[in-house]
C-alpha cells in the first residue's frame, strides 16, 4: 500500500493563512467569457439573469468573478473563484472568513447550514451551504473545494423560499460546472503533514499524533478515488475525522503494545478519546465540535440525547480547534490518466 505523505516536522504552532486575493479589476467583455486557466465560462445570461460585471485580480489572473442580476425580481447571483491554501481545514476556514468579511455578518443563530456535494461525471466537489436573511432578502452562499481554488457562489432574492433558492443555485451551477476547474487542474494525491509544537511535548504524544495523521491518509487512500481526491482533502467528511481519532488511540492500544510513557496531559487525552470511542459517542462529539458541518455516511444514526447525558457525566478534555498537526496537499497537478 502506498502512503501519499512526506513528513515535515516544524517547531512552531500550525497557523493557516488565507490568501487575500480579491476580485478588484474589471474585465471588459460583451460575449460569453471563457477563462482559459480555469476552464470555466461565464455566459452573458443565466436563465432570466443577465451578466452585469466580470472581475479578476490585478496581481493574479487566476482570480475570477462574475455578477448577474434579474431586475424583474430584484434578484442577484454571483460567483467567484479564488486561489486557496490546500490544507484539510480550508473549506471551513474559507466559510468562516468569507462570512466574517461581509458588510453584514450573520450571527450563528441566524444561519441555517448544511454540507453539500456537487458531482459532475467522475468528479465530486465537497462544499458548505448557508442560508440567512438580510434586508428582506433570503441569501444562500455556497463554498466548494475546487482543486487549487475555492468556488464560492451566492444568490439572493426576496421572500423566504429556500427550496426555490436551492433550485436556482443548482440550475446555475449545472450550467457553470465548477467541476471543470478540477478537471483542468486536478490535485495530486500526495500530501505533507505539518506538526505543531504541542505534538512534541513527549514521545508518546508525537507518535500518537503521527499515527492519527497517517490513519487519515490511509482512510483517504482506501475510500476516496483519485477523481474525488483531485478537488482537495475531504476534511468535512465525518469518517475522515473519526479516522484521525482512531489513529491517535490505536498507536498505544494496538500498533505498539509497549509504547514509551507519555506525560499526564498526553495520557489524559488518550484516555478521553478511548472512553469517547468505547461509549460510542465519537461521531456526536465531532459533529458538535465542528458545528454540524461534517458529512456523515448515508443513513448514519446519531444519539444526541445520549451524548448530552454523557457530557454531563464526563469532562470534555479536547477541543478540535486545538491542532496538533495539519495535513496539506502538495501543490502539484496530476495526470488522472495515470496512477500515481
Amino acid at each position: 500500500m502506498k502512503f501519499y505523505a512526506f513528513f515535515i516536522l516544524i517547531l512552531f504552532p500550525v497557523i493557516v493563512f488565507s490568501q487575500d486575493l480579491k476580485p478588484n479589476k474589471k474585465i471588459k467583455s460583451d460575449t460569453d467569457f471563457n477563462h482559459t486557466i480555469l476552464g470555466i465560462t461565464a455566459p452573458m445570461n443565466l436563465g432570466e439573469f443577465s451578466r452585469t460585471a466580470l472581475f479578476t485580480n490585478s496581481k493574479n489572473d487566476s482570480v475570477f468573478a462574475a455578477e448577474y442580476e434579474n431586475k424583474d425580481n430584484d434578484a442577484l447571483f454571483k460567483f467567484k473563484i479564488i486561489p486557496a491554501f490546500l490544507d484539510e481545514e480550508r473549506l471551513l476556514n474559507h466559510y468562516y472568513k468569507e462570512l466574517n468579511e461581509r458588510k453584514y455578518t450573520p450571527q450563528e443563530r441566524e444561519k441555517v447550514n448544511k454540507t453539500i456535494v456537487f458531482q459532475e461525471g467522475k468528479f465530486k466537489l465537497h462544499g458548505i451551504s448557508t442560508y440567512f436573511s438580510h434586508l428582506n432578502k433570503l441569501i444562500n452562499v455556497r463554498f466548494y473545494d475546487a482543486g487549487f481554488w475555492m468556488f464560492i457562489s451566492e444568490i439572493s432574492q426576496k421572500g423566504n423560499d429556500t427550496l426555490a433558492l436551492d433550485a436556482k443555485q443548482d440550475e446555475f451551477l449545472k450550467r457553470l460546472m465548477p467541476s471543470k476547474i478540477v478537471e483542468k487542474n486536478p490535485l495530486t494525491r500526495y500530501s505533507n503533514i505539518h506538526y505543531a509544537r504541542a505534538a512534541f511535548r513527549d514521545t508518546l504524544m508525537l507518535r500518537s499524533t503521527m499515527s492519527s495523521a497517517t490513519n487519515k491518509l490511509k482512510w483517504i487512500y482506501e475510500n476516496i478515488d483519485k477523481y474525488e481526491r483531485a478537488s482537495g482533502i475531504p476534511g468535512t467528511l465525518l469518517e475522515y475525522q473519526i479516522a484521525g481519532i482512531n489513529g491517535f488511540i490505536d498507536y498505544k492500544t494496538e500498533k505498539n503494545p509497549k509504547p514509551s510513557n507519555g506525560g499526564i496531559a498526553t495520557n489524559k487525552l488518550i484516555s478521553f478519546f478511548t472512553k469517547l470511542r468505547n461509549d460510542g459517542f465519537t461521531d456526536e462529539f465531532l459533529m458538535e465540535n465542528y458545528y454540524y458541518l461534517l458529512t456523515p455516511p448515508e443513513n448514519h444514526q446519531f444519539d444526541y440525547r445520549g451524548y448530552q447525558k454523557w457530557k454531563m457525566e464526563n469532562s470534555m478534555d479536547y477541543n478540535v480547534s486545538q491542532k496538533y498537526y495539519i495535513i496539506v496537499n502538495s501543490r502539484k497537478k496530476t495526470n488522472l490518466s495515470k496512477d500515481e
